[in-house]
């Protein structure tokens, strides 16, 4: 039996498991903040400057994507009706 020339790396891998201290299981919400507020004082703080720009820039970007989309189902129509479907 011929051995196969392709062979997996060998790994190094040294396991060490970690004590959690005082944790018990439950939840540490109170600790940790809610996205619904973190994405808050992000809006309230830093999104403010940049949310006019990031708008206008987005509908530019579905203005320029919607002319081909258009255009597509105008060829697929006139297709369409060139075989005699519609």
């Amino acid at each position: 039996m011929r051995e196969c020339a392709h062979k997996f790396p060998i790994t190094d891998f040294n396991y060490h498991s970690i004590a959690l201290g005082e944790y018990t299981g439950r939840c540490a919400g109170l600790l940790n903040p809610s996205f619904h507020s973190l994405s808050r004082d992000y809006f309230k703080t830093e999104a403010r400057q940049y949310s006019l720009a990031e708008t206008v820039v987005f509908a530019v970007i579905m203005g320029t994507a919607v002319l081909p989309i258009v255009n597509g189902a105008s060829a697929v129509m006139d297709l369409v009706r060139a075989i005699g479907g519609i």
